[in-house]
């Protein structure tokens, strides 16, 4: 009976210690893969929460620079040639108003001024007249005065002279006639007001959140930090994860300190490049927050771990202690052992539904709220019947309405009568039936019956199985505005200066040709600039013009069925001259499209020539050529190419060669010529044409050779009348 009395204490003992390890083991794995997710779940957070906020920033630095270029482009198409005409022109009322103007459009804008060749500033928003100071030593200026072609310049933060408040300027560079720097236009924006925005959106003052120049110097911060305004933190997650880890956005975990005592922490940091800006927005929070409900949950399993630890150990002792005593005890014994196990089970299925709660609260969090409610941007969510279920401030603010005035009804009544609700617009768009998502523009109604232009983004997700949307909703009234006005104004000067100025041009080819008598030796040569001047003009208002119709749709085309050989000899004809005048010889080189015909208005196919052969002239060696050459392609297309010997398209400009006003180089575009137009109005006539157009580079033994190309389909030969129609008729 001892004997086995004894054996039997030694198995409760053992299988006391081993249900001991596997409740300790079951803890600690719970702990760790609940700290795991914890931190798995807080980084697509903080992903999410930089995307919005690197969205944001972008939305609210549109603003700036089209404040920004919409001064620089006024300044620029009032023909100001030098800085002397610049001091004069600029210093007037009206131009204080219209910068008092600008800086009106957005909160984050403090200043708007103009500054000249020397520093000093000539007209700015707060005061007139503007006060004699300067801003030479300012790194803005310096930039923009010693680079050219530097575009717009974002500056270190700096105090600001006027108020002491911390400002970074966004800056661009003005330049005379001649391509001169005459001046730059400076528009301050306030850090303060991102350091608010980024307060109130720091869940509940919890995260830090920076905005940093893409060298990596602060710009704006919260917590604000003057002792930090202007670094340059090349060990900070921004670096890592753009230079290092040769990334535009991810989330990082590092040793860090703590805001207030600097105690050493664990920082979790979500990095988001902002798209078109050099700008980065930096997202992140401690351990204190991201691990708190991890370190709850885990208390919580560690006590009841240690309970069960503790219940464990008393019963199988007093069960090793009951063998001990007597052998009779072994049906208690047996009892005590199934009740132990029965603990055991209860406390594992604690743990488990532990676990399922804490993954409920994390689905019901508010967490969130924040960003909903401070969004930039106007947002509706809406249920699978068109029901509005949320409606946050900015959208309170565009639509007049209150939240509890629209929550619970139907989001038609955003929609004029007769047309479709949210829902209907999005279920008519095969785009957004085939990828849940959409982008457009529409007339909604605000509260009072009143129609605005809006910009939508209409998404789908689910929620417990039922379709929702998310509709984001932007105010573009002040942007559609402006571009009315651009409009106006550039076909208004483009028709008043036609008539005089070919009036102008006539009168001075009269007297060039002698219709008003000899010329002087000293008169002639003055009298061809003029001449030639003229000729430019009447090209840039032509330019202009075309431009203007092409926007509007309204450019008529004569659409023939042409043989291509026939269009190219003439156009090469036309041209030959052009090209003489320039020391450049243009040879249009056997090919193989005899017989191709192509359906194209002969006249725009010409113009279209012209800009590609004159490109070419102007842009080529002297004493070099030409070359014109025709292939057919695959299928039933021909291509033409225009191909010069000249020194090639700089690589940073090569992505906007087809934008309006585009030019290589501005002094090397004064010496040759031009608008900048050219380019751009070609591109829209080939399209209207249903053509393509290109160019590429290539290196042959002789130097660098730079093809320009134009495709056109072929067609039968011609069997109807030519036919006119618009650009509305067939759209690109």
């Amino acid at each position: 009976m001892k004997r086995t009395g004894m054996q039997t204490s030694r198995v409760a003992i053992a299988l006391g210690a081993f249900l001991v390890i596997i409740i300790a083991a079951i803890a600690i794995a719970a702990i760790v893969l609940l700290r795991k997710q914890e931190i798995d779940d807080w980084s697509k957070q903080s992903a999410a929460f930089s995307r919005m906020l690197a969205e944001t920033t972008a939305q609210q630095m549109s603003t700036a620079f089209l404040a920004l270029d919409s001064i620089v482009e006024r300044i620029q198409d009032s023909s100001i040639s030098d800085a002397d005409y610049l001091k004069k022109a600029l210093k007037t009322p009206e131009f204080y108003q219209l910068l008092r103007e600008k800086v009106a459009i957005s909160p984050q804008i403090d200043v708007i001024g103009v500054v000249d060749e020397e520093g000093n500033i000539i007209n700015y928003s707060r005061d007139y007249p503007a006060p004699q100071r300067s801003v030479a030593d300012r790194d803005y200026f310096i930039e923009q005065k010693s680079k050219l072609g530097q575009g717009a310049y974002v500056s270190r933060p700096l105090h600001n002279r006027a108020n002491g408040a911390w400002t970074f300027y966004i800056s661009r560079r003005l330049t005379g006639s001649d391509g001169e720097f005459i001046g730059i236009v400076q528009l301050g924006v306030s850090p303060a007001f991102y350091s608010a925005f980024y307060e109130r959106v720091s869940l509940r003052g919890q995260a830090a959140i920076s905005m940093i120049r893409n060298d990596f110097t602060l710009l704006a911060r919260w917590p604000a930090k003057d002792a930090m305004m202007g670094l340059r933190d090349t060990g900070s997650a921004a670096y890592q994860v753009t230079q290092v880890l040769q990334k535009k956005s991810d989330v990082i975990i590092r040793d860090g300190a703590d805001e207030n005592g600097g105690k050493p922490v664990h920082v979790m940091e979500a990095v988001q490049v902002v798209d078109k800006y050099p700008l980065i927005v930096s997202f992140s929070i401690d351990d204190a927050l991201y691990l708190s409900d991890w370190r709850r949950t885990s208390l919580l399993i560690a006590m009841v771990a240690s309970g069960t630890i503790i219940a464990v150990i008393v019963a199988f002792g007093m069960l090793a202690a009951m063998f001990k005593r007597r052998e009779e005890d072994l049906m208690v014994t047996t009892v005590l052992k199934q009740q132990a196990e029965d603990i055991n089970k209860s406390q594992t299925a604690l743990l488990q539904n532990l676990t399922e709660q804490q993954l409920a609260l994390k689905d019901s969090s508010d967490r969130m709220e924040a960003i909903f409610q401070n969004a930039a941007d106007g947002i509706i969510m809406i249920d699978e019947d068109g029901n509005i279920e949320a409606f946050n401030r900015a959208a309170q603010v565009i639509y007049g309405y209150k939240d509890a005035e629209v929550v619970g009804r139907h989001s038609k009544m955003f929609s004029p009568p007769g047309k479709y609700d949210l829902l209907e617009l999005a279920m008519s768009r095969n785009e957004f039936v085939h990828t849940g998502q959409i982008h457009l523009e529409d007339e909604p109604v605000r509260n009072g019956g009143e129609l605005f232009p809006a910009e939508l983004s209409i998404s789908e997700y689910y929620l417990s199985g039922k379709r929702k949307l998310i509709v984001i909703v932007r105010d573009i009234t002040e942007r559609r505005n402006m571009e009315r006005i651009k409009s106006e104004f550039i076909s208004t000067v483009s028709h008043e200066l036609r008539t005089p100025l070919t009036a102008i041009r006539g009168s001075l080819g009269l007297v060039l040709g002698g219709a008003a008598g000899h010329l002087s030796d000293k008169a002639k040569p003055l009298i061809s600039i003029a001449y030639k001047n003229s000729e430019s003009l009447t090209r840039l208002i032509n330019d202009l013009l075309d431009i203007q119709k092409i926007e509007a749709g309204k450019m008529d085309f004569k659409y023939e069925l042409l043989p291509l050989q026939r269009l190219l000899e003439s156009s090469v004809g036309d041209n030959q001259s052009f090209a003489q005048n320039l020391g450049v010889r243009i040879e249009l080189l056997d090919n193989d499209v005899a017989g191709a015909v192509i359906r194209v208005d002969a006249g725009r196919f010409q113009q279209i020539m012209a800009n590609l052969l004159s490109n070419a002239c102007k842009y080529s060696p002297y004493a070099s050529e030409v070359t014109v050459l025709a292939s057919r392609m695959e299928g039933t297309r021909v291509r033409v190419e225009v191909v010069d010997r000249g020194e090639g398209i700089p690589e940073k400009f090569r992505h906007r060669i087809f934008q309006k006003f585009s030019q290589a180089d501005s002094s090397d575009t004064r010496a040759k010529g031009g608008t900048g137009l050219g380019l751009s109005i070609t591109q829209a006539i080939v399209n209207q044409m249903q053509g393509e157009i290109g160019y590429y580079s290539q290196s042959t033994a002789t130097g660098q050779e730079t093809h320009f190309f134009v495709e056109f389909p072929c067609w039968p030969a011609p069997s109807s009348q030519p036919e006119q129609v618009s650009a509305e008729a067939h759209p690109s």
